[in-house]
C-alpha cells in the first residue's frame, strides 16, 4: 500500500515538473510544482516510509531531482522547493545505489558549483554532498579519525623564493608566480581575505630525537614546592603558638 502511495506520488511529481517546463516555454507562471510542495514535504518526512523512500526500484528521489533541476530557460526552482527539499533529503538515509538510479547527486553537485543558488541553499548542497561522499570515499565525520599525509619539514632548510633565477624561464615562472599571489600585507591593520586550504601536515619527530628537557622539573612544579612550604611554615607557626 505504501509502495503504491508513492508510486503515484512519482508520477504526479514528474507530471508537476513536465508542465511547469511547458508553462515556461510558453511565457507562463510555473506553479505546478509549488502548489505540490507541502505534500511532497509531508512524505518525504514519514519515517514508517523511511526505506521505501529511498528504494532505487521505486525511485522517488528521481522526481525530487526533477523539482531541483533548472528549467528550460536555465531558471532555478521557487526558493522554497530548493530550501525543503533539500532539508528533507538531509533526513534521509540515502545510499550510493539510489544516488545513481536518482541522478540527485549531480543535481546537488550543480547547486554547489553554480553562482545563482542564494548562499544558504548551497550550504545545504554542500553539506549534502559532504555526507554522501563520506561513505563512500570511506572517511570518517570524526576529526580525531581523519587521516592526513605527511611530510618532512626542515625550518632551516633554505626556501625556493631564497634561490635567485638563473634563466629566462624561471624568472618569468617566478614573476607569474608573484602576479597571482595574494597582496601583501602592510603595517595597517587589514584582514586577509584569501583562503587556503592545507592537505599536507609537517610529520611529527619529536619521539625520534633525544628530549632537550629531558629530566627536567615539570611545569608548575615549583609552583607546588611553594605551596608546600607555605602550608609547612602555617603548620609550624600553628604548633608554637600552642605552646
Amino acid at each position: 500500500m505504501a509502495d503504491a502511495e508513492i508510486e503515484e506520488m512519482r508520477r504526479r511529481m514528474t507530471e508537476a515538473a513536465q508542465a511547469d517546463t511547458d508553462a515556461r516555454a510558453n511565457n507562463r507562471p510555473a506553479m505546478h510544482k509549488l502548489k505540490m510542495l507541502p505534500e511532497v514535504v509531508a512524505l518525504l518526512n514519514r519515517n514508517t516510509l523511511t526505506n521505501s523512500l529511498v528504494d532505487p526500484d521505486i525511485n522517488l528521489l528521481e522526481a525530487v531531482r526533477f523539482f531541483l533541476e533548472p528549467l528550460n530557460d536555465g531558471s532555478l526552482p521557487a526558493y522554497n522547493i530548493q530550501r525543503d527539499l533539500f532539508g528533507c533529503l538531509s533526513r534521509l538515509p540515502i545510499t550510493k545505489d539510489a544516488l545513481i538510479a536518482s541522478g540527485v547527486g549531480k543535481v546537488t553537485l550543480f547547486y554547489t558549483k553554480s553562482k545563482r543558488p542564494e548562499q544558504a541553499i548551497k550550504r545545504q548542497a554542500e553539506k549534502l554532498l559532504g555526507e554522501w561522499t563520506r561513505p563512500i570515499l570511506k572517511r570518517s565525520d570524526d576529526y580525531r579519525k581523519r587521516e592526513f599525509v605527511e611530510a618532512n619539514y626542515d625550518p632551516n632548510a633554505p626556501t625556493s623564493r631564497a634561490h635567485h633565477p638563473t634563466t629566462a624561464t624561471s624568472r618569468a615562472a617566478l614573476a607569474r608566480a608573484a602576479a597571482l599571489a595574494p597582496p601583501a600585507l602592510t603595517n595597517r591593520a587589514r584582514v586577509d581575505g584569501t583562503t587556503q586550504s592545507y592537505t599536507i601536515v609537517p610529520r611529527n619527530n619529536l619521539a625520534a630525537q633525544q628530549d632537550p628537557l629531558a629530566g627536567a622539573r615539570r611545569m608548575g612544579a615549583s609552583g607546588e614546592d611553594a605551596f608546600r612550604k607555605m602550608k609547612a611554615r602555617g603548620m609550624g607557626g600553628g604548633r608554637g603558638g600552642r605552646r
